[in-house]
């Protein structure tokens, strides 16, 4: 309270009370003040910590602002180096430590400014790297700051966020339903939604959607962001957009909408000029001929663009992705050792967490099992079929999960 941290202030400035009462308060008056039986006026208070050398804000329990954001800068870097989100590395555990020991001192006194909610944020997520289930508590005490503030962005990245967690136990349908509560929450309470927001949002409900394979529901949301999109000028997140929509379409079968989806992903990596989009769109194509027109040959032709073949070692190295693909067109060919060989280095990659994109991955352990069976290593193939078909259990349908159940279903058999 007030009173203690004036008198700890004193003593700790080794002052008597008459010292620090000097002309223009009385020891009496001061020893009340300091025993919480009176309360000090604003000007009596400006006296005291005149007398002290300290700031208003620290006799009262607040922070001044210059302290407070100095200390959300000092975060800000430290979160932004490592963007703690869903990782669990040694070195995020290492810096989400480092950030709780700078927030936490000042947690109590926080107040409903930007810079609190924002401090709260980066201590919530700090707090979820370390699977502490109090990081709840502190998110939702920033997304309330938001609100009041109308700060629309920061208010939808903290329901993504949460809608996420979900993700990672694969808890698809929870993360729907939180998430369209809390875009409905946001579209009902905020003043404005600015069009980043409003793209941001529908992407990310087309995820959802597209994580529960909802095709309907993930292409109307789709096309919303395009339209809106269109209309604003606005080109942020049409890379994810257009990604996601192809993606979809390949696991579906649709191929005219796979068509149309690759070829605008294509256009839009020439409008910003960069060659990874040419490499996506190789590598997505590349599936299509794989496991929708059967075309290894062809497929092989684009893959092995991306691949370096070390001659003296006879070793083909390049991306997870495609070197995942690499595998798959070597079993296609019969090449079964040496399918083998590549197919057993292909690892998920950490940061994959949406269905969409595990579906990829999680080929990796079918066609495995398919080289094992042409090897007549019975065992070995079921094994493996079974990974695959554990793995692809949660997942929504598509032709990736039809190849795994029918791989497993056929081994069990043999």
């Amino acid at each position: 309270m007030l009173g203690e941290r004036i008198r700890t202030l004193r003593k700790q400035r080794k002052m008597t009370l008459e010292a620090l009462a000097g002309e223009r308060l009385t020891k009496g008056m001061l020893s009340q003040i300091e025993n919480n039986k009176a309360k000090p006026s604003m000007e009596s208070l400006e006296y005291i910590a005149e007398r002290l050398g300290v700031e208003i804000t620290e006799l009262l329990g607040t922070i001044s602002y210059v302290e407070l954001r100095k200390v959300l800068e000092k975060a800000e870097r430290i979160y932004e180096e490592f963007r703690i989100y869903f990782k669990h590395s040694e070195e995020t555990i290492q810096q989400s430590n480092k950030l709780i020991a700078l927030i936490e001192p000042y947690i109590p006194n926080l107040n409903e400014s930007y810079e609190s909610a924002r401090l709260l944020e980066i201590y919530s997520r700090s707090l979820f790297c370390l699977n502490r289930e109090e990081w709840k508590l502190y998110c939702d005490k920033a997304a309330l700051i938001y609100d009041l503030l109308n700060l629309t962005a920061n208010r939808a990245d903290i329901a993504i966020f949460r809608g996420i967690t979900f993700f990672l136990e694969h808890r698809y349908q929870e993360a729907l339903q939180y998430y369209l509560e809390e875009r409905k929450h946001i579209e009902t309470t905020h003043i404005k939604i600015d069009p980043m927001t409003q793209v941001n949002m529908d992407y990310y409900t087309a995820a959802i959607y597209s994580a529960l394979g909802d095709i309907k529901a993930t292409s109307e949301a789709v096309e919303k962001a395009l339209e809106y999109s269109k209309k604003e000028k606005l080109y942020y997140k049409t890379d994810d957009i257009y990604k996601l929509a192809t993606v979809v379409s390949l696991l579906v079968k649709e191929e005219e909408k796979f068509h149309y989806y690759l070829k605008k992903l294509k256009q839009y990596g020439e409008f910003v000029e960069d060659k990874i989009f040419e490499e996506l769109c190789d590598v997505l194509y590349a599936e299509y001929l794989l496991h929708v027109k059967e075309e290894y040959q062809e497929a092989m032709s684009i893959i092995d663009q991306y691949l370096t073949f070390d001659e003296n070692n006879q070793k083909v190295t390049g991306d997870n992705w495609n070197m995942l693909q690499k595998g798959k067109v070597m079993y296609y060919v019969k090449e079964y050792k040496k399918a083998l060989n590549i197919l057993k280095t292909i690892y998920v990659p950490k940061h994959i967490n949406h269905p969409v994109d595990l579906a990829i991955y999680y080929t990796k352990d079918t066609f495995i099992a398919l080289c094992y069976k042409e090897l007549h290593n019975i065992n070995k193939a079921l094994e493996h079929a079974k990974i695959s078909y554990d793995c692809f259990l949660p997942l929504p349908d598509s032709i990736f999960k039809t190849l795994c159940i029918e791989t497993y279903e056929n081994m069990r058999l043999i």
